[in-house]
C-alpha cells in the first residue's frame, strides 16, 4: 500500500512542475499497488495547486487512480508526530512529512512515494528505521 506524498501529487497535476515526467513514469513502474492518500496532503497539494484547473485535474486523478482516502484514528497519531517534528526541527518538516512517517510506524505495509530527498538521507522513524519509500531515488 502507497501513501502518496505532496511531490509526486502535484507532479501529476501540473504539467508545468519538473516533476511530472518523473511522476507519469514513477505511476507506470507502481503498476497496480493500492495508492492511499491522508488529509494532510491532500491540503498542501491543494494550497500548492492553486489553479481552478490544476485542482480539477487532482479530482480527475484520484477518481480515475482510485485513490483512496487513508482513515485512522487521527489523535492517536498526534503524540508521534509531534515528537518526530520535535527530533527533527532544525531540517523543518512539515505537518505532512511528519504524518506519513507515523503511518509507516504504524503498518508496516505502508511505503511512503515521495520526491523528498530528507526521506532518504536524513528523515527516519521514530526507532530510528528508514521510512519504506515507494519508489528509489
Amino acid at each position: 500500500m502507497i501513501l502518496m506524498d505532496t511531490t509526486p501529487l502535484v507532479g501529476l497535476c501540473d504539467s508545468r512542475d519538473k516533476l511530472h515526467r518523473r511522476s507519469l513514469r514513477d505511476l507506470d513502474k507502481l503498476g497496480q499497488s493500492q495508492l492511499l492518500l491522508c488529509a494532510p496532503v491532500m491540503t498542501k497539494a491543494c494550497f500548492l495547486l492553486e489553479h481552478p484547473v490544476q485542482r480539477a485535474r487532482l479530482a480527475r486523478l484520484i477518481i480515475e487512480l482510485a485513490i483512496h482516502a487513508i482513515e485512522v484514528d487521527d489523535e492517536e497519531l498526534w503524540p508521534s508526530i509531534f515528537e518526530w517534528l520535535e527530533k527533527y526541527r532544525e531540517h523543518e518538516p512539515d505537518w505532512a512529512d511528519g504524518y506519513l512517517v507515523a503511518l509507516t510506524g504504524q503498518d508496516a505495509r505502508f511505503e511512503v512515494w515521495t520526491y523528498d530527498r530528507e526521506f532518504t538521507t536524513t528523515w527516519r522513524r521514530l526507532d530510528g528505521s528508514r521510512v519504506p519509500l515507494a519508489t528509489k531515488r
